[in-house]
């Protein structure tokens, strides 16, 4: 009989293939029980014909044992190896996942911020300094290295606070601030929000260039220099 060290057990044990392989080495080992009973169930009388076939047959059985124990432990530890990987591969894709949902949280906390914000402040300026601010919070200030795990308007009411803001708070509907319909898809600081048959950039203004450049003036299908 294989005097072996017990088998690993833990991961691998639940795997097909290993579970098909003990089975195999369960009937070995059977064998090997059965042909040890024949062989003391012989008397001493009884001839040496007798007694060579079944010694052959568990030397046979005891060498297909522990050959059979040796592939199963190399199996187990594949298995073994391979289900780490994988584990640690899920951890990785995990732990990935939960840092791209903190930064898209602080993002949203970031935006609502900035939104009651530009509600509050009239000037562009001070709602520049004020934003600079806030960005400062969320990078700089261990209070909010969190935000991601704890309740959005918890965050939210908690930098509002910090930065010196009074939001209208029956404008919060649970997940952010209430649109009101019709509103324009631009800031309360753009220079198209002034009605104008005219152009508003001014040539001279240096950020006209951060702006779609304007097509010159055509007449009957040609351009006017």
């Amino acid at each position: 009989m294989s005097n072996a060290a017990p088998l690993p057990q833990g991961l691998a044990d639940d795997d097909p293939s290993v579970v098909l392989a003990e089975g195999r080495l369960l009937l070995l080992r059977e064998l090997a029980e059965i042909g040890m009973k024949l062989v003391r169930g012989l008397e001493p009388g009884d001839s040496a014909d007798s007694f060579a076939p079944l010694s052959r047959a568990i030397r046979l059985t005891l060498t297909l044992e522990a050959k059979t124990d040796e592939a199963l432990r190399d199996l187990k530890a594949g298995v073994v190896r391979k289900r780490k990987k994988e584990r640690k591969r899920a951890a990785r894709r995990h732990e990935a996942a939960a840092a791209k949902d903190a930064e898209e949280r602080a993002e949203k906390v970031r935006d609502l911020v900035a939104e009651a914000a530009e509600a509050e402040i009239p000037d562009a300026y001070e709602f520049a300094g004020r934003y600079f601010a806030l960005r400062e919070r969320l990078d700089e200030d261990t209070a909010y290295r969190d935000c991601g795990q704890r309740p959005l308007r918890e965050t939210v009411e908690r930098l509002c606070k910090d930065l010196m803001l009074s939001p209208d708070w029956s404008r919060w509907d649970g997940e952010g601030w209430i649109k009101e319909d019709g509103a324009p898809k631009r800031t309360r600081y753009s220079i198209f929000n002034k009605p104008s048959a005219v152009p508003l950039l001014d040539d001279d203004d240096p950020e006209e260039s951060e702006a779609e450049p304007r097509p010159a003036p055509r007449q009957n299908g040609h351009q006017l220099e």
